[in-house]
């Protein structure tokens, strides 16, 4: 088998894997558990021509309509209004990834005789039927308008609710519901957050975010059953993409906080204080059983998760819809861990397309690849770090110009 297009099972496993784990979590271990009310998954209509963000005001950081102002779950520090109940009710599923079993994908089948052959087929591709939905019609304010709707520095997944709401309604490949999708991952997920004198505010808000990843899980895991090898489905993977990293950034920051410098939450509330002890000796405990402690090998373990996704969105995408930007990413991957070997192979087999998120990248890295040679003997290394950097602080430019249009900043929760 060829080591770069692994089982298109592969996805598969990874979904249901990461759903089980959820469902195991999920089981009260935590000493300390809060009451909170079950997210809101119902399905309404949504309209499309609503006001935009700016002026009905949805997204002002001190009044965001998710806030439950009065509960006995409420951390009010410095103006920094939090509910963490979620956070409470979820204390063994915040990681969910961290649950998963590596290698992700399944033994290989073993050959019975020497001419035997074993097809390793596409769960996903399993005589799915067309998708009798229609396709989404939405001009480009309108679509930005969905968007931005569903934009929030801090409560993810119950404002993600027009988006998912249109994901149910209409067609995965056909219209405008991939746009849709790849838009809200690339503008509203993995925000940056910068630390402050008061350390606190962003650590509640990145175990706020985490505690919604079950939630899109789950979301996730059903509509790829649903729609195999769509380009929805293929969004929806990049979306699963940016969970993992988030996952990452909020455990690493748990983990790397002391108690001892959230003074504010000791003053403000025992019981938040409390909680917050239990979760992070919860986590260093199963980070030690799994010999995750260093941070070498936490980023290592999620390195892992990720090419497992982004492997699977090269098997699984339909006519190889964005599968040079998984290819991309996964490269930067193995570059970042100093495989420069395997980030060229993964890189090699980039085609352009300008449709793609990561083209004007890409294609830089692509030309140094080629320009290298067949072995990689003259691979311009300054070229792909200039390239590699570039993207990044193009990703830095866009956040700073995206927060501040609803009024935050990369210290500001």
């Amino acid at each position: 088998m060829n080591r770069r297009q692994p089982p298109a099972f592969g996805v598969s496993f990874l979904l249901h894997a990461a759903a089980l784990a959820i469902a195991v979590s999920l089981t009260p271990r935590l000493s300390l558990q809060l009451s909170s009310h079950a997210a809101d998954s119902s399905v309404t209509k949504v309209s499309v021509q609503g006001q935009s963000p700016a002026a009905n005001d949805l997204q002002k950081k001190d009044d965001d309509p998710v806030v439950e102002r009065e509960s006995s779950s409420t951390l009010i520090i410095q103006g920094f209004t939090f509910d963490f109940g979620k956070i409470a009710a979820r204390g063994t599923s915040l990681f969910p990834f961290l649950s998963l079993r590596l290698p992700l994908e399944p033994p290989r089948p073993i050959e019975q005789g020497p001419r035997a052959r074993t097809r390793l087929t596409n769960p996903f591709a399993s005589a799915a039927p067309a998708d009798p939905n229609p396709p989404l019609v939405l001009s480009d304010t309108a679509l930005q308008t969905v968007v931005d709707s569903a934009w929030s520095r801090r409560y993810r997944w119950r404002v993600f609710r027009p988006v998912r709401e249109l994901t149910a309604s209409y067609n995965a490949d056909a219209g405008r519901l991939p746009l849709l999708l790849r838009r809200y991952v690339d503008q509203n997920m993995l925000q940056p957050y910068l630390d402050t004198a008061i350390p606190d505010m962003r650590l509640w808000t990145e175990l706020g975010i985490a505690a919604d990843h079950a939630d899109y899980i789950t979301f996730i895991t059903k509509y790829a059953s649903a729609h195999p090898s769509t380009k929805a489905t293929t969004e929806l993977l990049f979306l699963l993409d940016k969970l993992a990293q988030g996952s990452y950034d909020a455990l690493a920051t748990l983990i790397g906080t002391s108690p001892a410098r959230m003074e504010w939450t000791h003053t403000t509330s025992a019981e938040a204080y409390e909680l917050l002890l239990t979760i992070r000796r919860y986590y260093r405990s199963e980070l030690d059983l799994k010999d995750l402690m260093g941070s070498s090998q936490l980023r290592g373990f999620y390195d892992r998760i990720r090419v497992a996704i982004l492997t699977s969105v090269i098997a699984t995408t339909p006519n190889g819809y964005r599968a040079s930007d998984a290819r991309f990413l996964v490269g930067s991957i193995y570059w970042r861990q100093g495989s420069v070997d395997e980030a060229a192979r993964w890189w090699r087999d980039m085609t352009v397309d300008p449709a793609d998120s990561y083209v004007t990248a890409y294609s830089q890295v692509l030309d140094a690849v080629r320009r290298a040679g067949p072995n990689g003997e003259r691979l311009d290394r300054g070229a792909i770090n200039s390239a590699l950097d570039d993207e990044r602080r193009n990703w830095v430019d866009f956040w700073e110009t995206r927060l501040k249009q609803f009024g935050y900043s990369f210290d500001v929760y």
